[in-house]
């Protein structure tokens, strides 16, 4: 049987899935034990397209690479991630050294665990990631870099230990690969603490390895993405934390009201204070929204649309836009790499969604072929990625950049999540129908 052919893939390997994961930890230095092209194609074909060049803050040093020759895949690599690890630790100052794998070490077998163990014994503070591109997806390697760090920086306590009340981690959020997602953790950390929890948000400004040595201790894990629910049963197996998977990003007034109830009635939170907050910004939304009308009639608002990206944030704007501003969706269009029994059980509230429209979601990251369904789609707006861009252009419609690969506009810390996020998305939506009219 043929394997499928992907024309313009929309993710990288399991390789730089863990090195945007690892980089978005403040004082994390990754150590690629690797090709000297495996650090290149992520720092020239991944980075520049999640959205913005990352800041020496945010994403931590240069890369450090073993850079292994055919010396070393022939003979094992381990003398050269030896040395590499040394003269890291002498010139990059960090709190923690990740030794992240690539295809060629893994296939000739270099014992990694053994290697850091030896780096640990001499005081280095050291872990590993098995992490090769043959693993999987961006995703995949997202999962192995959390996984890691919760197995290795953590352990098991002798008797059980009591979790902190009101502390949330956030979980399933993929630096880069999700291209707002420095304004999704700081927009839903700000959402949470105005009703009285303490958000672990694990990645980003101000996230560091002590983030993730607390990261046991929490009274519920929040799981943002399918990508984040093995993180959430390892927490549960390994010390018993609670996690509540919301499907997707809750955008505007009604997905955030059932995240409200679901955390207040899960962690017993003070109806008083989550009832006036949500109040108060439904106004404010509200208020918002009144000021659209004008332009909502005068510019032709309501449009039949296409949307194309990752499973959570697809959810999240397809509901805003149908169920609040009465958009009409002609084609959503799903990019994760889920497995059929994944798109069933996880999906379940997209097509719900898309139901009345007798529409249903797609699942395919393959740029020819969403191309053809967005043509044959008879769509008035576009929602995708660089790659959709051109059909966009093609056909005469406005178009808004909301997925990876991120091309032409610059993402520092906007988000679509929340009360403001609604009102940053109808922002963006509103000046791409008002930048291209139909000719």
């Amino acid at each position: 049987m043929n394997a499928p052919f992907i024309e313009r893939s929309r993710s990288g390997c399991a390789l730089h899935g863990a090195l945007a994961t690892l980089g978005a930890i403040e004082g994390v230095v990754p150590i690629v034990h690797s090709t000297a092209g495996c650090g290149i194609q992520y720092q020239r074909g991944v980075t520049p397209f999640g959205g913005a060049v990352p800041s020496a803050a945010g994403f931590g040093p240069p890369l450090s690479s073993s850079n292994i020759g055919e010396k070393h895949v022939v003979f094992g690599g381990s003398s050269r991630l030896r040395e590499q690890l040394k003269n890291s630790v002498k010139v990059v100052p960090g709190d923690l050294y990740v030794v992240v794998t690539g295809c060629a070490t893994e296939m000739v077998g270099d014992d990694i665990p053994a290697m850091t163990k030896e780096g640990r014994e001499q005081g280095f503070p050291v872990i590993h990631a098995n992490t090769p591109g043959f693993h999987g997806s961006v995703h995949r390697g997202y999962e192995i870099a959390v996984r890691a760090l919760v197995e290795q920086l953590t352990a098991v306590p002798d008797t059980p230990v009591a979790p902190v009340p009101g502390v949330v981690n956030l979980l399933g959020v993929i630096p880069q690969q999700d291209v707002f997602w420095q304004g999704l953790l700081s927009g839903l950390s700000q959402l949470l603490s105005e009703i009285g929890l303490t958000v672990n948000p694990l990645l980003g400004l101000g996230q560091t390895v002590d983030s993730w040595k607390r990261v046991s201790r929490a009274d519920l894990n929040l799981v943002l993405s399918p990508w984040g629910r093995d993180a959430a049963i390892l927490l549960e197996q390994r010390y018993g934390t609670r996690w509540l998977d919301i499907g997707g990003v809750p955008v505007g007034a009604a997905a955030t009201a059932r995240l409200l109830d679901l955390l207040t009635d899960g962690l017993r939170l003070n109806t008083g204070v989550v009832d006036l907050f949500r109040l108060n910004e439904e106004q404010v939304l509200q208020a918002k929204l009144a000021g659209l009308a004008p332009l909502y009639f005068a510019s032709g608002f309501q449009r039949d649309f296409a949307i194309i990206g990752e499973l959570a944030l697809v959810s999240g704007i397809t509901e805003f836009l149908v169920a609040t501003l009465g958009l009409m969706p002609k084609l959503a269009v799903v990019t994760d790499p889920l497995v059929e029994e994944q798109r069933a059980a996880l999906a379940a509230p997209l097509r719900g969604i898309l139901a009345p429209f007798e529409t249903e979601p797609l699942f395919t990251e393959d740029a020819a072929e969403i191309a053809d369904l967005v043509r044959a789609s008879d769509c008035e707006l576009v929602i995708g990625s660089a790659f959709e861009r051109s059909i966009a252009d093609e056909l005469d419609v406005p178009f808004l950049s909301i997925s990876f690969p991120l091309a032409d506009r610059l993402v520092l810390d906007r988000g679509y999540v929340g009360y403001a996020g609604a009102i940053a998305l109808v922002e963006d939506i509103g000046s791409a129908i008002l930048g291209r009219r139909p000719s």
